[in-house]
């Protein structure tokens, strides 16, 4: 879990001591509210060590470790012909927990393994059929649907998001949570588009909803800046939600999937309570 350490009154200044602290390899956030203030957040358990750099970074911020810390960051790879992926995986990685990387590797995997043995694995996989869910209640199936995606532009799209919303939640909120309500949100997703639909879907995107749904109303109930949506954002996947249920999309969209996972993540929010501060300003 993230813990907030400290607001600064420069973004530079907190950009420049998390580049160092990720030399360190100490995974620490920076969430720039404007170019005066800036909030610096870290991992429990590198918390107590960050917090004793960063006085130090207080009292010497011209100290060459720091600027050359922040200018390796910022050049290109020379070392490797990655292109500088590695570097893009590490921010990446900075931006999310092991819940959501995991979840996002299940993906690729079971999409991978669609390639080769399409029928197996979406028979094994798919949502329950009307005899199953009337005499199979313990099984995988109530979940494993969100793992199955129908092309690569679906897979990307799903877990572009998934990574977005869900890795903000656990950075800030812990494990724990994201992990309880991305089940819950399969279920009911799933559930609703069979009931309401029929058994012929897949994908996470009615987890993705949820966990949006979550971010936008945690972060309007108490102004977290760091799970607050712009309005572009939901607006957006509202408009995609209307015109899903209009059959006015280029593609097939489990509409009450999204709907019902849009719903369990705003009441997940709804039941939160005010998180405690742990900031020490400086």
């Amino acid at each position: 879990m993230m813990l907030k350490l400290a607001e600064l009154n420069s973004a530079s200044a907190a950009q420049t001591f998390a580049a160092y602290c990720l030399s360190c390899h100490w995974p620490v956030s920076v969430v720039v509210l404007s170019a005066e203030r800036a909030e610096i957040y870290a991992e429990e358990q590198v918390a107590a060590q960050v917090q004793l750099e960063l006085s130090a970074f207080i009292d010497q911020p011209d100290h060459p470790k720091y600027s050359r810390a922040a200018w390796d960051q910022n050049q290109p790879s020379t070392q490797s012909s990655s292109l500088g992926l590695a570097a893009v995986w590490q921010r990446m990685r900075s931006m999310s927990g092991v819940w959501t990387q995991s979840v996002a590797l299940l993906c690729v995997l079971v999409f991978i393994a669609q390639q080769i043995w399409p029928g197996v694995v979406y028979s094994q996989l798919k949502f329950f059929n009307p005899w199953q869910f009337q005499h199979e209640w313990l099984s995988w199936r109530w979940l494993t649907p969100a793992v199955l995606h129908f092309g690569v532009a679906h897979l990307t799209f799903n877990l572009l998001a998934w990574w977005l919303f869900a890795g903000r939640i656990e950075v800030h909120l812990g494990t724990r949570l994201l992990l309880v309500l991305s089940c819950t949100a399969a279920v009911f997703s799933n559930t609703a588009q069979f009931l309401l639909h029929n058994d012929q879907f897949g994908g996470l995107s009615g987890v993705a909803y949820a966990v949006m749904g979550f971010s936008w109303c945690y972060g309007w109930r108490f102004q977290s800046p760091q799970l607050r949506l712009s309005h572009a954002d939901i607006g957006v996947a509202l408009l995609f939600l209307v015109l899903g249920f209009a059959d006015m999309l280029w593609v097939n969209t489990a509409n009450w999937a999204h709907l019902a996972g849009l719903l369990t993540g705003i009441a997940f929010a709804m039941i939160q309570r005010r998180p405690a501060s742990s900031a020490l300003s400086v």
